[in-house]
């Protein structure tokens, strides 16, 4: 199951955005390491900072937490640290209409990985065919771009993306502070990339 809803944006400095693999290290008697990828792709681990929020968006995050019943039901969450693409190469046209996944691509020295966009964020993207902005039909729950460009066009696309995630935690928050007889809240929350 995912709701399509967002979580509130209104993070806290120190929070933390980070990546997680799976490889399998193991050390041979004679010190060299053998490694072996077990996941293809990694993961997204977020520990997000709420602080000071008022009334009303303290019970946004509840309400998320209760509707989404705790780890059961994914959405989308903004990573603050990596949220947008630029000149994104997707593919090539054909002359015909073609389905075309949003990627964004990172590289380092002679490698490089290719992650898929599943969780593009509305109104914000922007397709292009040899530099020129061309109309487009953008699946926003899946990433998935349908277009029909000239044969060798070089597809390309700008634009926002979310995350998809799950609570990995219960929540719990602290009262602060009070505002006009309403308390002031604050907290952590563990969230865990989930793939779709």
């Amino acid at each position: 199951m995912f709701n399509e809803s967002r979580l509130l944006e209104r993070v806290a400095y120190g929070s933390e955005y980070g990546h997680r693999y799976k490889t399998d290290i193991r050390e041979l008697r004679n010190g060299v390491e053998r490694r072996n990828a077990e996941w293809e792709r990694p993961l997204g681990q977020y520990s997000v900072i709420f602080k000071n929020l008022d009334y009303e968006d303290h019970q946004i995050v509840i309400a998320a937490h209760h509707a989404c019943a705790g780890a059961l039901v994914g959405f989308r969450f903004k990573d603050a640290s990596d949220f947008f693409a630029d000149g994104e190469v997707i593919g090539y046209g054909s002359g015909s209409t073609e389905t075309y996944q949003l990627i964004k691509s990172y590289k380092f020295g002679s490698l490089s990985y290719q992650r898929e966009i599943v969780k593009p964020v509305n109104g914000t993207v922007k397709i292009f065919a040899d530099g020129q902005e061309v109309a487009a039909a953008i699946d926003y729950t899946t990433g998935q771009v349908e277009i029909s460009a000239t044969a060798g066009a070089e597809i390309t696309w700008q634009g926002e993306f979310d995350v998809p995630v799950r609570f990995e935690d219960d929540v719990s928050f602290s009262i602060e502070n009070r505002h006009r007889g309403q308390p002031v809240c604050s907290g952590s929350v563990e969230l865990l990339e989930i793939r779709l």
